[in-house]
This record gives structure tokens, sequence and C-alpha cells, in this order.
């Protein structure tokens, strides 16, 4: 499936903007938020921070269903926002497709709404990082320790299945941005200059 080179993201009275939007997903310990912000330190662009950690925090109990379906529909609503200070790369640390996987793992299925907007959402690539090499560091918030192998797997088969562009990578932070850049650049998604 080919997917539009370039998306409008601003909802604001202002411009749109044509932005490169690069989803950042995988199972969970698997090196995501530090590699999206090494992305945001290599490029001088912003970080769409992952939006279940803050829901989550704040909830006061355990979630449901219901409220994987408000994760998603944050996750977009940040992505709308920081686009507004984005200037070529909008980079998100997970998407909805990381809440589709969740949702299927934990309650056998995600709902409606969530799948639409990861089949019809475009982001011009998805990076799925793997876990090789990257300890598991325990939080309250994570769950899947021993099934990450199991995941990476789940994720694999969602983006293919949906015809999603991908990388998969793994290594250090240096090996997965230097990877990363190649396939940008052999995808065209580079800008003519990197914004500084």
């Amino acid at each position: 499936m080919e997917q539009e080179e370039d998306v409008q993201l601003s909802r604001n009275g202002g411009a749109n903007k044509r932005l490169v939007k690069l989803a950042v997903v995988g199972p969970e310990c698997s090196g995501k938020t530090t590699l999206s912000k090494a992305l945001a330190v290599e490029w001088n662009e912003p970080v769409v921070p992952e939006y279940s950690r803050e829901y989550l925090e704040d909830l006061g109990r355990n979630y449901n269903q219901d409220d994987l379906l408000e994760i998603a529909k944050g996750q977009l609503e940040k992505e709308y926002e920081i686009a507004d200070d984005a200037n070529y790369f909008l980079i998100c640390d997970t998407n909805t497709l990381v809440v589709k996987v969740w949702a299927e793992v934990r309650f056998g299925r995600a709902q409606n709404w969530i799948e639409r907007q990861f089949l019809e959402k475009p982001y011009q690539l998805y990076i799925l990082c793997g876990h090789e090499g990257i300890g598991w560091e325990y939080d309250d918030l994570r769950e899947n320790p021993d099934e990450r192998v199991e995941l990476y797997d789940h994720y694999k088969k969602a983006l293919i299945k949906a015809g999603k562009r991908f990388i998969e990578i793994e290594g250090t932070t240096d090996e997965r941005l230097e990877r990363i850049q190649k396939s940008l650049k052999r995808l065209r998604l580079l800008p003519r200059k990197v914004p500084a």
C-alpha cells in the first residue's frame, strides 16, 4: 500500500505544515523513548511523548479497555499539538499501533476506532525497535517482561498485514540512528538539508 509522502497535521488556524511522520514502536523496554529523544537531538525536532504514561499515572485505578481508547485518542491529540512545533520530522514515541497491540494482548481485541486509526493514519515510516541487548527495567506500568519476542512478532505481523512501510532496528542508539538515516535517505524522506 503506497502512502502519502506528506501529511497535513496542523489543526490550528495557522498554515498547514507538511511533515514526515515517524512512528517509533515496539515492545516494552526496546529503547523507543531513548531512540525518539536521540532522533529529536539529531534533527532538532520535538518528540510526541508516550501519552499512556501520563494517563495511567493519573488514573488511580486499574485500567480497562475503555481507558485504552482514551489513551489512543490522547496520543493522537498530542501529535496534533506537537506538530505545530515541528519543522520537517514529527517523531512519535509510540502511536495507535502500540495501543492496538496492547489491547489485543490484554483484552483479546482492539476497539474498532483504534483499528481504524492504525489503518488510516499515514506515517511515512514505522521504526520497529527490537530488544536485543536491552535489559528489562521494571516500573509500575510495564507488564510483559517475558513476552518481548512474542510482542515484537505481533507488531511485525500487524505492520505487514496493514501494508505499512517499516524498518527493523537493533543495536546501540548510534547504530539505530545510522540505520534510520540510511533508510530515510533510500526512501527519499530526508530534507535536502537536515534541520539544524
